[in-house]
């Protein structure tokens, strides 16, 4: 048992929840492998390495600020992205063909667990790799977490590596032509730039 979390706590805040489609935008690179994840530093990843984590978005406009804007319009007075870091990326629509036994951490979601609001809305994700590792150890029942996105609110979930098995690819496509990407673009004030 971790020192950190008791895992009863934790399994009271499991959800059992179907996924009917969300979505991952990926490089054009990774379209051979839609739902390939290795570890790497995210929110939710395992401090020592040891298992990924997968991360979808309940639309594209939210993976996309998860996945390629992040904060790279903070205190920036023009918003512009290359066409070309655009054009490289693609929509991943994704179901679940089983039910998937998540975390919530929305709302009051962690401190029913005891976890610091950090674990799912702050910069520093110290927080939530802390408790991911003590729930991947400790509750093997869990495929992840359920969450809301720091930067727009939508619902998100991070699906440890153990779980992917459960996911199904329903369809790839670019990013440039996804509709709601591109009403995101004029609702964000974000213009797309080609080299000079």
């Amino acid at each position: 048992m971790s020192a950190q979390y008791d895992p009863e706590r934790i399994r009271r805040q499991i959800r059992v929840i179907r996924v009917e489609q969300m979505f991952r935008v990926i490089h054009h690179k990774h379209r051979r492998q839609p739902l390939g994840t290795v570890p790497s530093a995210s929110r939710f990843s395992d401090p020592a390495g040891n298992y990924a984590v997968l991360y979808v978005a309940e639309s594209v406009r939210c993976g996309f600020w998860e996945a390629v804007a992040r904060n790279r319009f903070t205190r920036r007075r023009c918003r512009e992205l290359p066409r070309a870091d655009i054009e490289a990326r693609l929509v991943v629509s994704i179901r679940s063909r089983e039910d998937l036994s998540l975390i919530d951490l929305r709302g009051d979601g962690p401190i029913r667990i005891g976890a610091p609001t950090a674990v799912a809305h702050d910069s520093n994700q110290a927080a939530g790799r802390a408790l991911s590792a003590a729930t991947f150890a400790d509750v093997s029942e869990a495929d992840g977490f359920l969450f809301q996105s720091r930067f727009t609110g939508h619902l998100c979930i991070a699906i440890f590596d153990r779980a992917i098995c459960k996911l199904d690819v329903l369809e790839i496509a670019p990013l440039i032509e996804n509709a709601d990407f591109l009403s995101a673009l004029e609702d964000y004030d974000i213009q797309l730039t080609t080299p000079p």
